[in-house]
């Protein structure tokens, strides 16, 4: 064939083409790129790349295809390919199904009746669509439960306990956190009655356990469909089938309502960090909001992969800080120091999120925080998505002390009460302690509040003396100085609202009786404590002024008295 010029066109074209279609269709990798600057990662997050570790100047490591990989070596960055995409989609020995999930809690729940409850928090976004107008067998395959099992002597009742949480596989790839989390609970179950700090954790606290909050993207996961899924399986592209691939899906850990927004995530639904439409649009993530929101949760872990690390609130947006970051601090490295990597060079790193390498909105951790001030961590396991079947039981092994040391962090250097009025009714009131609370430069959040089933509250904080002060709308506030709190100890601090005393008091002593005179309030009622007499030696005349009754035969005058007058609201 002659070469002319329109061949010629066309014959460039159908090149290009070619090498467009490969770019964008070929095969994917996982590649660990060295001494990554901040002018890579910017590029990165531009282009939607999913990425799984930034650590500048150190490590980044991405998903990328060839498009991806010419410009890092047109840019002389030096990578090293971890996995190919060929080798995602295979079977991952040594990874619990959702069938086994299931069968294994039902009978752990058959097992320990006395002190475990398993139940569902609802039904998967795939099997919503299969009872949903779509009614076909599309989705036949997906119907699964998001299943929670509650850990407590009194597993049936809501207790005036703490609770805390540990949730696992938010994201499909990442099924080392599910057995982490299985690890976990069986420990704790199989212990009971038998290790005295684990009775005693079961006995006072209400611990629960989502292991498998992504039954969804966890089945293309390990059935060897796409290893690499992240999200869940919402259907993006409306065709009303599971695609089994990244074109369906929400990435979970982007979804919750704080500061949902684009900053670490994607409005590209077929991005692994897509965010969703809107927050709160999947299931899963109102499933775990609602349990986090119904009951005193005081702290908490999701579990993830990878980079080895314990992370802490806030993390949405370069520069924020979390009024607790002190507290957290300290507990995220007590935790830290007995997780070793997992090559046995040294432990896990703690840090507040804002310091992984880079910041995400709409993450499980920050929402459970700057809602609800749960002390809400992240941990980030071993150095891998899914780590080889020969590193899970060490990895498991390994993370067992940090968990138990986050539940029994309630037990030392706390403050606690109820808040109540004067009828005994629990209040939602706001606490706020000076010194955490009135630190200049934190990022804005919601105040701790007692709940409204107890009045209870809950303040873990660093030994020292505090000032708290309790807010209700409807009241005074009440300020308590010179809190104590005990490294080794739990401090009580119960409040009833509603109760103050008079500060301006006129005593006067007439033929050997003590009159007692003060402003009265409208819907107030008072009562009168003596040095001498109780309450009861005092009577309210018709005036409105209490007087005492005339029983004293001693020479009062000679007597130095002390009194006072509560004053109660109605």
């Amino acid at each position: 064939m002659e070469f002319n010029k329109k061949n010629l066109l066309i014959f460039i074209l159908i090149v290009k083409f070619i090498a467009f279609s490969y770019s964008l269709y070929g095969e994917l990798a996982h590649i660990s790129i060295t001494n990554p600057d901040k002018d890579l990662f910017d590029w990165v997050q531009k282009n939607n790349i999913d990425f799984q570790i930034y650590r500048e100047n150190i490590q980044l490591d991405i998903i990328a295809d060839e498009e991806v990989t010419d410009y890092l070596e047109l840019n002389n960055y030096v990578y090293e390919v971890i996995s190919t995409e060929t080798e995602w989609k295979r079977d991952i020995p040594g990874y619990r199904n959702y069938s086994e999930v299931t069968l294994e809690l039902q009978d752990i729940a058959a097992d320990y009746p006395d002190f475990t409850q398993l139940t569902t928090l609802g039904k998967s976004q795939c099997y919503l669509y299969y009872e949903s107008e779509y009614g076909d067998s599309n989705y036949i395959d997906f119907q699964h439960e998001v299943w929670c099992i509650k850990l407590s002597d009194n597993p049936e009742t809501n207790e005036d306990e703490p609770n805390v949480f540990f949730v696992a596989e938010i994201h499909a790839r990442e099924p080392i956190s599910l057995e982490v989390d299985m690890y976990i609970l069986n420990y704790l179950v199989s212990n009971y009655g038998i290790v005295d700090s684990v009775t005693n954790w079961i006995n006072t606290t209400q611990i629960w356990f989502i292991p498998l909050m992504n039954p969804d993207g966890h089945k293309l996961v390990t059935e060897g469909w796409h290893t690499m899924h992240r999200k869940n399986m919402r259907d993006n592209d409306g065709d009303e089938m599971p695609d089994y691939s990244s074109v369906d899906g929400v990435d979970l850990n982007r979804n919750f309502g704080y500061v949902w927004g684009n900053n670490g995530a994607s409005n590209n639904p077929t991005s692994q960090i897509y965010h969703g439409p809107y927050a709160w649009s999947e299931p899963e993530t109102v499933y775990a909001r609602d349990l986090l929101r119904s009951y005193k949760f005081y702290a908490g872990v999701t579990y993830h992969s990878s980079g080895q690390w314990v992370l802490y609130p806030l993390g949405h947006l370069p520069g924020v800080c979390s009024y607790d970051h002190e507290v957290m601090g300290d507990l995220a490295t007590a935790m830290a120091e007995t997780i070793p990597t997992i090559y046995g060079t040294g432990h896990y790193i703690p840090a507040q999120a804002v310091d992984f390498g880079y910041t995400c909105q709409g993450t499980m951790g920050d929402w459970g925080y700057a809602e609800q001030r749960i002390f809400s961590f992240t941990i980030e396991l071993a150095t891998t998505y899914i780590p080889p079947e020969s590193q899970v039981e060490e990895i498991c092994q390994d993370n067992l002390q940090a968990a138990l040391i986050m539940i029994d962090r309630i037990n030392y250097a706390t403050v606690t009460g109820n808040i109540t009025d004067v009828h005994r009714h629990p209040l939602v009131a706001e606490i706020y302690v000076t010194e955490i609370d009135s630190v200049q430069g934190m990022t804005p959040v919601e105040p701790v509040r007692s709940d409204s089933t107890f009045g209870r509250y809950y303040r873990p904080l660093l030994p020292g003396t505090y000032t708290f002060t309790f807010h209700h709308p409807d009241y005074e506030d009440v300020v308590v100085n010179n809190v104590n709190v005990d490294s080794m100890d739990v401090t009580t601090l119960d409040i009833t609202f509603g109760v103050s005393y008079v500060d301006s008091i006129m005593i006067s002593i007439v033929d050997n009786s003590v009159i007692l005179e003060w402003e009265l309030e409208l819907d107030c009622i008072y009562e009168v404590y003596s040095s001498i007499d109780p309450y009861e030696a005092f009577l309210l005349d018709s005036n409105g002024i209490f007087k005492s009754r005339n029983i004293w035969k001693r020479n009062i005058e000679a007597e130095r008295m002390f009194f006072r007058v509560k004053k109660i609201q109605h």
